[in-house]
């Protein structure tokens, strides 16, 4: 990937259907590809569906994303798409980065909610990824809540994170605090976040790219599938709160309790 790189998110209405999905990211491919887009993301289980699931045909899965893998690569995008693997005998909501010369990077959601944890067992890494002239990494929805693994990422070097997330049908409250917390995470680490949102109505929140300084470059209306387009250049990001960090302060045992009342 190039800097300034052309950052395309599809805000997808994701379905239980691998074939169905399949076919809508290959069309996505096609449309980034039309408007420039050099890096094409896709939601939490944009390919195999997200819960509930139980009747996965792995061997199908398998097939359609080397599919939309090639298309990728043959329109010279990037890609990152949400999916399930099995790993140790045991399901994984994962993070595809599938470069157009055919390598795949792999991130496992480490932080489950109690629906998560009834099928997926939890990654243990939060790795970071050279892809071109950028230092990528991947998070998946949940991942949004917890600012630690945002620092981690940042200080391991990463200058766009890469958001995949399936927040929709239900609980329209949490709009401005899951709204918030991408954009926090942009500002409060000084680099950029791109985040996928599944479509279906009531969203939880909207796809969009922010700055480091955690402003809108591009946001998606509700409840509609969409592309967005933005373009972000590494020159942007910062370090100065990593800089400010009054590790001083951190004294003590690491692992002190919290003292609950």
């Amino acid at each position: 990937m190039k800097s300034p790189l052309k950052v395309a998110v599809f805000q997808m209405a994701t379905t239980f259907d691998v074939l169905v999905n399949a076919r809508k990211v290959k069309a996505a491919i096609e449309s980034a590809a039309g408007l420039g887009a050099n890096l094409l993301i896709l939601p939490e289980c944009a390919l195999s569906g997200y819960l509930p699931r139980r009747d996965l045909d792995f061997g199908a899965l398998e097939t359609a994303e080397a599919e939309v893998a090639r298309c990728a690569a043959g329109s010279a995008l990037w890609l990152a798409l949400g999916t399930t693997r099995r790993r140790g005998g045991k399901w994984r909501n994962v993070a595809l980065l599938c470069s157009p010369g055919g390598t795949t990077s792999v991130y496992e959601k480490t932080h489950l909610t109690p629906d998560d944890a009834l099928l997926f067992a939890a990654g243990d890494e939060l790795p970071v990824f050279r892809a071109g002239a950028w230092t990528v990494a991947m998070q998946i929805c949940f991942d949004m809540r917890f600012a630690e693994n945002w620092r981690i990422l940042r200080r391991k070097g990463a200058e766009l994170v890469i958001h995949l997330s399936n927040a929709s049908l239900s609980d329209g409250w949490k709009v401005p605090v899951l709204e918030g917390a991408i954009r926090s995470r942009a500002a409060d680490n000084g680099m950029f976040v791109a985040s996928a949102n599944d479509a279906r109505a009531p969203q939880m929140m909207v796809s969009a790219v922010c700055d480091p300084d955690g402003r809108d470059l591009a946001r998606a209306p509700e409840n509609e599938e969409t592309i967005l387009v933005a373009e972000i250049d590494r020159s942007a990001v910062k370090s100065n709160f990593l800089e400010a960090r009054r590790t001083d302060l951190w004294g003590g045992p690491e692992n002190a309790p919290f003292l609950l009342s």
